[in-house]
């Protein structure tokens, strides 16, 4: 099973977020799972607009399906 297909199969909390970060070339390179929100929002406060933002399960399904579609054609 996939990562996007679990992601899809799997009951998760609603205060679960992803960081996803990308290649130079626009591709997905990573996935990582933050566990606590709010500690991640408040350690990296410094960095303004230049902190990764946090996407929730539909908003990370979206990504892995149109990264999926692009890798495909």
């Amino acid at each position: 099973m996939g990562y996007l297909s679990h992601i899809k199969r799997t009951i998760l909390p609603l205060d679960t977020r992803w960081i996803v970060k990308f290649t130079p070339k626009g591709k997905i390179r990573e996935v990582k799972q933050i566990y606590k929100p709010s500690e991640y929002y408040a350690e990296n406060k410094h960095k303004g607009k230049n902190a990764r933002p946090l996407h929730n399960q539909n908003a990370l399904i979206k990504i892995l399906e149109d990264d999926k579609k692009e890798n495909n054609s």
